[in-house]
């Protein structure tokens, strides 16, 4: 796809976004009608100085009741660019707008990757808005509801060039040392008349003990009759209407990252995107049941999960309110997936088939010892083939319901092993 390919793809993506919006009532507050915003592509405007038409990618213009001339202009300026934006591309697009809209416009920049250092100096210092937009980002309605929840700490990562990333918002927004994540939410910033009654005081996603996490897992299971082995998921979303796809192609982000999988809660889907991994699959598939369980709807309008979120094993990981509601889900698959009850008993059978034995060391004890590790392994195969999980998250199983004594002095648990711990294991603490 070449440069010219690239870009209309992002101009298309995002006049298409605020057509939607548009059409939701939800583009600017319910302070104006439909027809009092006009949205255009490709418009042209008469330069005195080329004594040219000047055409741009996108364009708002706002008309106040009666009249017939827009009272303001709102000029998007579209880069579909691979790496982070150069501050060459900024500079052109302020000179650009300040030879035909001096005074009446607001000029803004959609990118679809972040700004290098000197483009959000460039950039701020000139009074540009700054916007990032994922077509297959998250899309979060709690705005919607006048009090915001995502910080502003999380949208900035979104826009400029940092070392730390996060998963990508299908909108974020930058103007005149403000954030936004939604659209309502920056074009009311743009002029007093738009901005309405908003409270602009943070929210935050409400604390949730691990307790009712597994509860709603364990209502989960009963709705189908759980009764031992591989947690049947697609059953369970047929139970719960949701309808579960899969996907052969890989999906990225924005910024290149991989998309395990998503889920859209309007429309009850969740799409599952290619992966090597059964395992990670099958857990997949249990985050994405578990924001419908714990209701995160109300967050979110559509949600997707990247390699990163399965990493945050801890309610104290959860730096932002994004990420307590990836912990509730993960929290969720894991006790989904491997229900204490079933597991014990399973378990036991097996112990009870392998003749393992508690010889003063413990329910399960393993160590260095050839005869001591050989068995444990059966143990350790046996259930991951039952529950259709890997060996690792057994393990971690296993030290969660204290059933596991592991002396092994060379036991090097790969990163993973802590992810799950974490996962199973960890104590909540309310904030």
């Amino acid at each position: 796809m070449n440069s010219s390919d690239k870009g209309n793809k992002l101009e298309d993506a995002f006049h298409q976004y605020l057509l939607d919006q548009k059409r939701r009532g939800e583009l600017v507050l319910g302070a104006y009608p439909p027809d009092n915003c006009k949205i255009f592509k490709k418009k042209e405007y008469y330069c005195k100085e080329r004594e040219a038409d000047v055409e741009f990618d996108v364009v708002l213009e706002f008309y106040a009741n009666g009249r017939t001339s827009p009272h303001l202009y709102v000029i998007f300026e579209c880069k579909n660019y691979s790496g982070s934006v150069p501050e060459l591309y900024v500079n052109d697009f302020s000179a650009k707008l300040g030879r035909i809209f001096p005074h009446t416009a607001k000029g803004v920049m959609v990118v679809s990757s972040r700004l290098q250092s000197g483009a959000e100096k460039v950039a701020r210092s000139k009074g540009l808005g700054i916007i990032k937009y994922d077509e297959d980002g998250l899309d979060i309605i709690a705005d919607r509801k006048a009090r915001p929840y995502i910080e502003n700490r999380f949208v900035e990562f979104q826009l400029f060039q940092r070392a730390s990333a996060t998963k990508s918002l299908k909108f974020s927004a930058y103007s005149e040392g403000k954030f936004f994540s939604s659209i309502s939410r920056f074009l009311g910033s743009l002029h007093p008349e738009l901005a309405g009654d908003v409270d602009e005081s943070p929210t935050t996603i409400p604390f949730m003990p691990l307790e009712a996490i597994k509860s709603s897992a364990q209502e989960v299971l009963k709705l189908v009759d759980y009764q031992g082995g591989p947690v049947d998921l697609e059953d369970i979303c047929s139970t719960l209407s949701i309808n579960l796809q899969y996907s052969d192609q890989e999906t990225r982000d924005t910024d290149g990252t991989p998309i395990l999988g998503s889920a859209h809660f309007h429309r009850k889907v969740i799409s599952i995107n290619s992966h090597g991994n059964k395992s990670r699959k099958r857990f997949t598939i249990g985050h994405e049941i578990g924001h419908f369980s714990l209701k995160h709807q109300q967050y979110l309008s559509s949600e997707n999960i990247i390699e990163r979120d399965l990493l945050i094993n801890k309610e104290m990981d959860a730096n932002f309110n994004l990420e307590r509601l990836e912990y509730q889900a993960n929290s969720f698959s894991s006790n989904l997936i491997l229900p204490d009850n079933f597991f014990q008993f399973k378990t036991a059978q097996f112990r009870n088939f392998l003749d393992i034995r508690d010889k003063g060391h413990g329910y399960i004890f393993v160590d260095d010892q050839p005869c001591n590790y050989t068995i444990y392994e059966q143990l350790l195969t046996h259930l991951s083939s039952h529950f259709e999980v890997s060996k690792q998250a057994i393990q971690i199983k296993f030290k969660h319901l204290g059933m596991l004594n592991d002396q092994r002095k060379r036991n090097y648990p790969s990163p993973v092993v802590g992810v799950f711990e974490g996962l199973i294991s960890s104590k909540i603490r309310s904030r």
